[in-house]
Order: structure tokens, then sequence, then C-alpha cells
């Protein structure tokens, strides 16, 4: 008992120390883990070309080559539709402005019996300049060049790791099938089929997760960006795009998108029902083909979260990793929830539970003991040599009458 405690608190002890490592090599572990994920996301699509007969390291050449080819051309087309959008918001400022200082605040004024208010850039401006001139001295600007330099430096280090994380996922994709076997062979034989069952689990569940989200962001954001296009609207093709990518965290895509749909279609044709009303229609279709088409078909039930736990696991991965707590929530509930089925199944046939395992010795009968539990009851029969013997003897002593 000593010894299996002690080895227990060493395994507890060795874990902890692993993890505080990970935890002070942050910034070195971040990009292998993203390489990691990279590879562990394309390493099906690697397998089946592998599986053609073409070598292991074409394979992998060949879809590095198509996420490039796909991303050119993602940003060959886009790139100029967004920029010239851009360039129109940007554009549209002034007349925002206008609109706001001679409809919303008149408006806010009469109908709440308020002080009208107004926007003056020009005040805006005089009183940045002078913020600027007070508070920040030669010292101070001195400092801003050096923290500038420092945020420089900050860029180059995240444009490098950049261009290492899809480095190290292509030779991760490389030794895929050799990283799976030594992982294998550090797990304990008699846990080794357990744990293989929980692995193929959680990666049925992350694998039909990750590609049907990926489907409906990019089908979702087709259908705000079309449909708001088709209305009128001069952005309409930024906020679908921003709407789809937002879907990934669950119900940030609409809010994002329709609060923004709103807020761009007053700017553009000020208080229009018509206009408003239209882009409600957008948005309602969207989450209906979200709702009845896309989520059934792509999704289904992958995760086994109800709406009140989605919401809570998105809301817990925002409080403790931010934004990318938010967007790995749901892979992580998922997996979490296949370990707490195999936790509840461990549970329920335990002792605990109510599984009763008893252990019953007969006084009448000293040789043999039962078992009695809830399912089944066994009885022991127990041989000692002598009986051993004198069975022996009575098998020859048969077999000489015959």
């Amino acid at each position: 008992m000593g010894d299996r405690t002690l080895s227990r608190i060493f395994i507890l002890a060795g874990l902890s120390l692993f993890i505080w490592l990970l935890y002070i090599l942050k910034p070195v572990v971040i990009p292998f883990f993203a390489a990691f994920v990279i590879a562990y996301l394309f390493s099906g699509l690697v397998m089946k070309l592998s599986k053609l007969g073409l070598p292991r390291w074409l394979s992998t050449s060949i879809v590095f080559i198509g996420i490039g080819l796909g991303v050119v051309v993602a940003v060959w087309y886009i790139i100029p539709l967004a920029w010239k959008q851009v360039v129109y918001a940007r554009d549209s400022i002034p007349g925002v402005i206008h609109w706001i200082n001679h409809t919303v605040f008149p408006w806010a004024a009469h109908t709440f019996n308020v002080e009208r208010m107004s926007i003056d850039t020009n005040q805006i401006s005089d009183t940045l300049m002078q913020y600027i001139q007070t508070n920040y001295s030669v010292d101070s600007i001195q400092s801003l060049v050096l923290r500038l330099a420092q945020s420089g430096l900050n860029f180059i280090q995240l444009g490098g790791t950049v261009v290492l994380i899809p480095i190290i996922s292509f030779y991760f994709l490389l030794d895929w099938q050799r990283m799976l076997v030594q992982m294998r062979r550090l797990v304990p034989r008699p846990y080794e089929k357990i744990t293989l069952q929980i692995v193929s689990e959680c990666h049925s569940v992350l694998r039909a997760f990750v590609k049907g989200q990926f489907l409906v962001m990019i089908l979702l954001g087709t259908v705000y960006a079309v449909g708001l296009q088709l209305i009128g609207l001069e952005v309409g093709l930024i906020i679908g795009m921003i709407a789809g990518l937002a879907s990934i965290i669950p119900y940030l895509g609409f809010g994002v998108g329709i609060v923004s749909a709103v807020a761009a279609t007053f700017f553009q044709f000020g208080l229009d029902w018509m206009q408003l009303i239209l882009v409600g229609v957008v948005f309602m279709v969207g989450q209906a083909i979200e709702g009845y088409i896309l989520q059934p078909f792509l999704l289904g039930d992958k995760i086994g979260l109800s709406p009140v736990a989605v919401v809570f696991a998105v809301l817990a991965g925002a409080q403790l990793g931010g934004i990318l707590g938010m967007l790995i929530a749901l892979p992580v509930a998922a997996v979490i929830v296949v370990l707490l089925k195999h936790v509840r199944d461990f549970y329920e046939n335990s002792n605990l539970y109510g599984y009763n395992h008893k252990l019953i010795h007969n006084n009448d009968e000293p040789q043999r003991l039962s078992v009695k539990s809830d399912n089944v009851d066994v009885d022991i029969q127990i041989n000692t040599p002598k009986q051993a013997s004198d069975s022996s003897s009575d098998v020859e002593k048969t077999d000489q009458k015959k």
C-alpha cells in the first residue's frame, strides 16, 4: 500500500512539474500546439491521399499547396471588394456625423425633452491635440518611440511565428503515424483498450464538429453577404463575412451581424423602415437556414450539449481564455462530454452506485466460498492438496475397475 501511494505521489508531482514547465514555456509551446492542431485537422486528408499510393511527403505537399492556393485565390478576389467597401465606409463618416447632428440629436431632444447636442469635429481635433501637448513631453515622446520600436520587434516576432507554424505542421504531418504509435506505447497495457476507445470517440466528435462548423461558417456568411448586397447595403459583403466568421461562437455571429447591418442601414438610408425590415428578413432567413438546414445536416448533435450548456461553455471559455477561449470552448466541451460519459459509466458500475459484491464464507462447508453481487452469484470450490490427491486416487481406482 505504501509503495502504491508513493508512486501516485510521484506521478502527480511529475504531472504538476510538466504543466508548470508548459506554462513557463508558453510563448514557445503555443506555435507547436497550433501546428499540432493544424496537422490534426488535415491528417485525414493526407491519409486519404496516401492510400491512393502517393508517398507521405508528396501527400503532405499537395495538401499544403492546395491550402496556399485557396488562401491566395480568396485574398485575390475578396480583398479588393472588401477594400472598396472600407473606402466607402471612410467616405461616409462626414455624412454620418451630419445625419447624427441634424436627425438623431434633434429627435432625441424633442422626444425626451433634453438639451440638444452636436458633434463638432474641429473641437474634437483641438481637444486631442491639446491632450497630446499636455501629457506627452519630450521624454514621453522618447518613451513612446521606444514602445513603438518594441512593438515593431513584437510584430516581427509574430510574423516569424506565423511563418514557423506551417513549417512545423508540415513535419508533424510527415511523422504523424509514427507519433501516434509512440503515444500509444506510453499507455499502460491494462488501460490500452479503454484509452483507445475514449480517444476514438473524442476524435470522431471533434472531426465531425470541426468539419460541420467550418461549412456552417462559410455557407452562413455567404447567405448574409448575398442577402445584404441584394437589398442594396453598400457594406453588406464585409458585414456578411464578419457575421459568418463570428458564427463560430454560438449566437455571436447573428448579434454582431444584425447590429452592424442596422447601423449601416441608418448611415446609408436614414430612418427607412422598409430597409430595416429587409435587414431583419435577411437575418431571419439566415437563422432559419442555419437552424433547419445547416445545423441538423452538417452538425446534428455532435456535442451533446443543451443550449444553456453551450452558452455556459462559451462564457466560461471567455472568462478563462478571452477570445481564444471562446473559440475553443465548444470543442473542449465536446471532449469533456465524452470523458464525463465514461466517468458516469464507471460510477454506475461501482460499489458506490449500489452494486454490492459480497464474499460469503460458509462454516458448514469450509472448502466453499460464495461471491454474490446484484448481477451474478458465483460459488468457488477450494481443493486442498490432500483432496486433490484423493481425487486422483479415485480416478485411478475407477480406471482400474474398468
